[in-house]
């Protein structure tokens, strides 16, 4: 009898600890969905042209199929999961931080937009375009401008050549604001 209660309870505890593994897998995966759209974005801090320029784009759904990319599939690393994570948990703390401890409307967008490159991770691009690699002489604009890129001739990032991506006329929305 000790001996079935001792295995009853082995079998309890794994049950328990798949229950607990899946459910803190849905809870994760739910999260990060949640925090990667813009509506969570623009809520803290100072992003409204940002978010009103990227429904204006193809990104933003401004296309025949309505696609849209999040703001973590491109502005959030996609190397590998835990470092999308941490991407995601250091930028959202560094912006938490800028939105309470500096006055927002004094940051000048125009001249963080010339750093793009630094906030546009080519790992996010490379998710949804994945195609681009593979690209051959039958599509010549894919394959010629793409070329150096993936046989690493070039230090250029996605949005070196790609500026406005994203966020069709950023630059209007800016000075609306």
């Amino acid at each position: 009898m000790e001996k079935t209660k001792r295995v009853l309870y082995v079998l309890g505890a794994i049950a328990g600890l798949f229950v607990f593994a899946i459910a803190s897998w849905v809870f994760i995966e739910a999260n990060i969905d949640i925090t990667s759209r813009p509506t969570f974005c623009v809520s803290c801090h100072p992003m409204e042209p940002m978010v009103a320029s990227y429904h204006n784009s193809v990104h933003g759904g401004n296309n025949p199929r309505g696609v849209t990319a999040d703001c973590t599939d491109c502005h959030v690393t996609h190397e590998n999961l835990p470092a999308h994570i941490l991407g995601k948990a250091r930028s959202g703390t560094h912006d938490f931080w800028i939105m309470y401890t500096r006055d927002t409307s004094k940051l000048d967008w125009e001249a963080k937009r010339l750093r793009r490159e630094e906030y546009v991770y080519d790992s996010g691009c490379l998710t949804c375009h994945q195609k681009l690699e593979k690209a051959t002489s039958s599509n010549p604009k894919a394959f010629i401008a793409h070329r150096a890129y993936f046989r690493g001739e070039t230090d250029d990032h996605c949005v070196t050549c790609h500026k406005h991506v994203g966020h069709k006329d950023i630059s209007d929305y800016l000075v609306q604001n």
